[in-house]
């Protein structure tokens, strides 16, 4: 029990550093990209959010579309 335990924990610290380290990379990748691809996905998003929560329209700033 104790030794299933430990493999457990074991794969799970495995895996939880290959998660981060993919999040990581993904972060510097975003960052590198220009403002306006972050704006048109930020948008995608948001839009995306209204589809699923019709509420959240009136809070979302549409001035951006373009």
């Amino acid at each position: 029990m104790l030794k299933d335990r430990q493999k457990y924990f074991k794969q799970a610290e495995e895996h939880n550093k290959k998660l981060f380290k993919s999040k990581e990379e993904m972060r510097k990748v975003w960052a590198r990209q220009p403002i306006e691809v972050k704006i048109r996905e930020l948008i995608k998003l948001q839009e995306i959010a209204a589809t699923l929560h019709p509420e959240l329209r009136s809070i979302i700033p549409w001035k951006l579309r373009g």
